[in-house]
C-alpha cells in the first residue's frame, strides 16, 4: 500500500524530524493496524506499529527503515508485512487474556524462568532448585536481560548477555579480574542447557502471541560453548585405583566409605546413581549390578536400570551390606549419628549416602593412597570409560554401561577411541612372513 510520505527513502528524507510518528494505515481501516515512521534528527528512522483492539491502543518498534547511511534497514513493503504479523499476535495476546479470565501479562525473561525452575521443582526438587539457583544468578540478575519481554529476544541479546559472564579463561584464576567468582565453560553451558529450556517452554505456551521467529533466535544464542580442554579429565591407573578402594575401607572401619568407592570404581556410575542402588539391585549368583539410569533429562519412560558386570572380588567385599536387609532398601548407607545431651553423639541408625557427606573422607581415603589433591571422585568415572575403550569394547557397549551417549563418548574420548580403534586393527592387518617374496625383502 503505497504512502504518499513514508514509502520510500527519498521522500522520507524530506520529512521534518518528529516524535510523533507519520502514519500510515495498513489493515482495518481506521481504527486496524497502522504503519509509522519516526523521523530522527540524526540516524536512521524507524518503523513502529499501532493496532486498535476493542479501544484499546497498542504499539511496538517494528525496526530501523532502510534510510540513507543505515547499514541494514526495512523497506517499506517489508515493514507493512512485518506490521501485520506483529498486530496478529496482538490479537492472539488479547485473546489469550480473555481465555484467561482478562489478566495477562507479556511473557519476559524473568517469567520464562519462573515457570520452568517451579516445573523442575515439582518434579525433582534437587535438580530443579540447582537450575533455580543457576539461573537467578547469572540471568535473573542482569534486569538488561530478565526484564525484557520474550517478543523482543534475538539472539544477539543472549549473545550480549553471554559476553557479559565471567567465564574462566584456560588455567586462569578462578576469580575474574572484577571480582566475581569466573566460571567455566562447561559450567556455562549447563546454564545454556537451563536457559534454553526455560525459554522453550514459554515459546511453546505463548507460541500465539510470539513471533515465529522467536525458537531460531533461542536455537543460535544459547548454542553450547566450544569444550575448553576435553583432555583435562583425571584418568587413574589400576594401581591407582586399588590404592583407593582399599584406603576407602582403612579411613571407615564399618566399611561403608570403602563400598560406596568400590562401587564407584568399579561400575563408573554418577554417584547419584550409585546412591540409588536398591539391596536388590546387587544379583550375586548373576553376578552383576543393576544401575538406576540418571533421571537427569530423561522422561519416566525412559527410566530404567542398567545392568554392569562385577568381579568376584569386588562381590565379596559389597556382600556385608547385604546381610538381612530388606529388598527395597538402599544398597550403599552410612551410619548416623545423633548429638546428645552436652557433647556426646550416639549411633541412631543408618542412612543413605549424601552427596555432601563424601568430602571428608574422600580428603582422607587420597592422602592416605598417597595420591594427588586434585583427584576428584568423578575421576573413578573417566577411568571405568578409558578402561572399557582400552580393552575394545565397542564405543556404543561403554556408552550403554555408563548411561551416556555415544555422541558424548566419542566427543570427550576421541584420542584414545582412535588409540583402541588401532589396536585393534593392527591385529587384523595383513602380514607376509611366511612368503618367500617378504623373506628376500628381510635379508
Amino acid at each position: 500500500m503505497p504512502s504518499a510520505e513514508t514509502d520510500t527513502p527519498a521522500k522520507r528524507a524530506r520529512l521534518a524530524p518528529r516524535k510523533n510518528p507519520y502514519w500510515t494505515g495498513v489493515g482495518g481501516g481506521r481504527g486496524g493496524v497502522s504503519l509509522g515512521y519516526r523521523k530522527s534528527a540524526s540516524g536512521p528512522g524507524v518503523w513502529i506499529g499501532k493496532v486498535v483492539i476493542d479501544g484499546r491502543r497498542v504499539e511496538g518498534r517494528i525496526g530501523p527503515g532502510d534510510d540513507k547511511g543505515a547499514d541494514a534497514g526495512m523497506t517499506f513493503r517489508a515493514a507493512v508485512a512485518e506490521t501485520l504479523a506483529w498486530s496478529r499476535q496482538q490479537y492472539e495476546a488479547i485473546a489469550a487474556a480473555t481465555d484467561a479470565g482478562g489478566s495477562h501479562t507479556a511473557p519476559t525473561v524473568r517469567s520464562a524462568i519462573a515457570a520452568y525452575t517451579a516445573a523442575r521443582i515439582r518434579r525433582n526438587a534437587k535438580d530443579g532448585t540447582g537450575a533455580q539457583r543457576r539461573l537467578a544468578r547469572h540471568v535473573l540478575s542482569d534486569k538488561r536481560l530478565a526484564d525484557l519481554p520474550l517478543q523482543k529476544l534475538r539472539a544477539s541479546t543472549i549473545e550480549a548477555w553471554r559476553d557479559r559472564l565471567p567465564i574462566a579463561e584456560p588455567d586462569a584464576e578462578k576469580i575474574s579480574s572484577d571480582s566475581r567468582p569466573s566460571i567455566s565453560p562447561s559450567t556455562v553451558n549447563r546454564l545454556l542447557n537451563d536457559f534454553r529450556a526455560a525459554l522453550n517452554a514459554a515459546a511453546e505456551k505463548h507460541r500465539r502471541e510470539l513471533p515465529a521467529h522467536l525458537p531460531g533466535e533461542i536455537r543460535v544464542g544459547t548454542k553450547a560453548m566450544p569444550a575448553q580442554s576435553n583432555a583435562r579429565k583425571q584418568f587413574l591407573t589400576d594401581d591407582e585405583v586399588a590404592a583407593l578402594i582399599d584406603a576407602a575401607f582403612a579411613v571407615d572401619e564399618d566399611g561403608d566409605f570403602g563400598r560406596l568407592v568400590l562401587m564407584l570404581a568399579a561400575t563408573g556410575a554418577r554417584y547419584s546413581q550409585v546412591a540409588d542402588i536398591r539391596v536388590a539391585d546387587l544379583q550375586v549368583t548373576n553376578g552383576r549390578v543393576m544401575v538406576p539410569r540418571s533421571k537427569k533429562g530423561k522422561k519416566a519412560a525412559t527410566v530404567g536400570r542398567i545392568a554392569v558386570p562385577l568381579s568376584s572380588e569386588t562381590i565379596a567385599r559389597l556382600r556385608p551390606a547385604l546381610d538381612g536387609r530388606p529388598l527395597d532398601e538402599a544398597l550403599l548407607t552410612r551410619r548416623h549419628m545423633k548429638q546428645v545431651a552436652g557433647a556426646e553423639w550416639e549411633r541412631v541408625g543408618r542412612r543413605s549416602w549424601k552427596d555432601s557427606e563424601m568430602a571428608r573422607p574422600w580428603a582422607a581415603t587420597r592422602k592416605a593412597a598417597g595420591l594427588s589433591a586434585s583427584v576428584v571422585p568423578y575421576s573413578l568415572r573417566h577411568t571405568s570409560i578409558l578402561r572399557g575403550l582400552r580393552a575394545g569394547l565397542p564405543v556404543r557397549l561403554v556408552a550403554s554401561l555408563h548411561d551416556t551417549s555415544v555422541a558424548m563418548i566419542e566427543a570427550h574420548y576421541s584420542a584414545y577411541i582412535v588409540d583402541a580403534s588401532e589396536e585393534l586393527a593392527r591385529r587384523a592387518m595383513l602380514t607376509m612372513g611366511s612368503g618367500p617374496a617378504f623373506a628376500e625383502a628381510a635379508e
